[in-house]
């Protein structure tokens, strides 16, 4: 009985011992926007090229710098360009989930895409697409939002994609 009691005690001991040292996350798994994760590169490798002929920036300085690419949210982006590109050269969307590639926002290319900080959360990301048929590059202009939401196994859009 006294041996059960002590295995009881110094498990307990072991377990509340602030000396301890903490538990460390698997150094390849850590959290955090990183866009120049392996799995982007794949992902990109995936989309199919532009009936233009443009192909894809692979290059992570082309990435729209609101990317939040993070492999623990449950919901993040990365907001690619073609090389080349020029303010109003298309943009897609990759959506992950948990660091793996979930697919394409839209299967259309927008020009003026970015994140919506404000509006995004762990499990949503929000886009807004600015609408510059009507207006110069840097001017603003007509933006509509949609919100990207990962629900149980997929993403889900929870708004109707821009009408242009």
């Amino acid at each position: 009985m006294r041996a059960v009691v002590l295995s009881a005690l110094i498990a307990a001991l072991c377990v509340l011992n602030p000396l301890a040292s903490p538990a460390r996350a698997d150094p390849t798994s850590t959290c955090g926007v990183n866009l120049n994760a392996p799995q982007i590169e794949t992902a990109l490798g995936s989309l199919p090229a532009l009936p233009e002929g443009s192909a894809w920036d692979h290059n992570v300085k082309s990435f729209d710098p609101s990317s939040n690419y993070n492999p623990c949210a449950t919901l993040s982006t990365v907001i690619v360009t073609v090389v080349g590109a020029t303010g109003s050269s298309p943009d897609m969307a990759l959506l992950f989930h948990k660091g793996s590639y979930a697919g394409v926002a839209t299967l259309k290319a927008y020009a003026f895409t970015s994140l919506n900080a404000a509006k995004t959360t762990d499990d949503t990301v929000a886009l807004d697409y600015k609408d510059g048929r009507e207006v110069c590059t840097a001017c603003p202009g007509p933006i509509t939002t949609v919100r990207y939401q990962w629900q149980n196994d997929h993403v889900a859009m929870l708004d109707p994609a821009p009408a242009w």
